[in-house]
């Protein structure tokens, strides 16, 4: 059955929005915290004049038309346990915009189009739909600080509102779905195992004190063992499951430890966390940590008994990219490996308005 085209003309569309916005406003009432005197940027929705050309151009770009039609103060409430009452910061708003405006108008990077936001004249509208100043203007940073700031659950939930005003609007009739898992490429190189896990953050090591001084008092026995900056290596058992059954689990390398000449006055900790203190003390030695990042520990009174979690240093600093496969665009007949994040997204299409619109991502 088809629906009646007539329910999507713009004069409908900005009566339903009308409803859609106070609808919307009041699922997010948490109040913003940050007082307009700390802001760097503040965002008004304002409605302004559309008009769209019969061949369907429309006057000012995607841009005009969407700040024109959607109200984006809900985007506070949904941050705003992210902020805090002292210190300058951006409005939310204005960031989140202009990263819309960004992959609305098609810039390739956002480099290219901070210089264009820049511009007295060609990014003079820009400025004016999000609330942004001639005087603070956010540089490339101040978008990397910000999605770090949200994070990508934060930013899925302004998402999924905008599809939830797309949805309220009948836009989506959910007939035709299209999901598409793409592997988007970067250009830092894959640094890293490629099997880890969540427990990859938290390797656990029991009875390392006694296995420590044990190691360090065999040492101090006789002082031709001790050799000053030699490496002591603590492994422990890889807890990954995801190795190939040919793959042989490595053990790893959680903690390394040294000897060196002791420093009066700024004595090391870990000769007390370790159970060494007169011994070493005796002997002249400090015992210095070279590498490992300790999490987490956990002590039952007795060093025998004792926890250390470990964060593994082979797990990538960026753990939302992967490694996947393409066909070599030079040689199709061969595949090379590629580092990126995959996404998949959900696309409801609908042939009636001529539309394609991402749903889930």
């Amino acid at each position: 059955m088809k629906r009646n085209l007539a329910s999507f003309s713009l004069g409908s569309i900005i009566k339903k929005l009308n409803r859609i916005h106070v609808q919307i406003n009041l699922e997010n009432k948490t109040p913003f915290p940050k007082p307009r005197l700390f802001w760097l940027s503040e965002y008004n929705y304002q409605r302004r004049y559309i008009k769209i050309h019969p061949d369907g151009r429309i006057v000012g770009g995607l841009s005009r038309f969407v700040s024109s039609l959607i109200d984006f103060s809900f985007i506070r409430s949904i941050v705003a346990h992210k902020y805090c009452l002292t210190g300058f910061a951006y409005d939310p708003i204005t960031l989140f915009m202009l990263e819309l405006f960004r992959y609305l108008e098609k810039y390739p990077d956002m480099k290219t189009f901070v210089d264009v936001i820049r511009d007295p004249f060609k990014g003079k509208h820009y400025r004016l739909y999000a609330g942004v100043s001639d005087s603070s203007i956010p540089c490339e940073a101040t978008f990397t600080n910000f999605k770090d700031r949200l994070g990508e659950p934060l930013y899925n939930a302004i998402f999924h509102t905008l599809v939830h005003i797309a949805d309220l609007l009948g836009f989506l009739s959910f007939k035709i779905l299209a999901t598409d898992g793409t592997l988007f490429p970067t250009n830092a190189r894959y640094k890293g195992c490629a099997y880890f896990c969540k427990e990859c953050e938290f390797i656990e090591f029991k009875g390392i004190i006694s296995n420590v001084r044990q190691r360090i008092l065999y040492r101090l026995s006789d002082p031709a063992r001790i050799v000053i900056g030699k490496e002591i290596r603590v492994r422990a058992d890889c807890p990954s499951p995801k190795f190939p059954s040919d793959v042989k689990r490595p053990r790893v390398e959680v903690l390394t430890l040294c000897l060196q000449e002791a420093n009066p006055d700024t004595p090391s900790i870990f000769n007390q966390i370790f159970g060494l203190k007169e011994e070493l003390q005796k002997a002249g030695l400090d015992l210095i940590v070279k590498r490992g990042v300790i999490t987490h520990i956990a002590l039952n009174g007795r060093a025998v008994t004792d926890s250390f979690f470990f964060r593994c240093p082979k797990l990538p600093a960026d753990t939302d990219a992967r490694i996947g496969v393409r066909r070599n665009p030079q040689n199709p007949d061969q595949r090379q490996k590629i580092f990126g994040f995959n996404s998949i997204t959900d696309t409801s299409i609908e042939l009636e308005l001529g539309l394609e619109i991402l749903s889930e991502a």
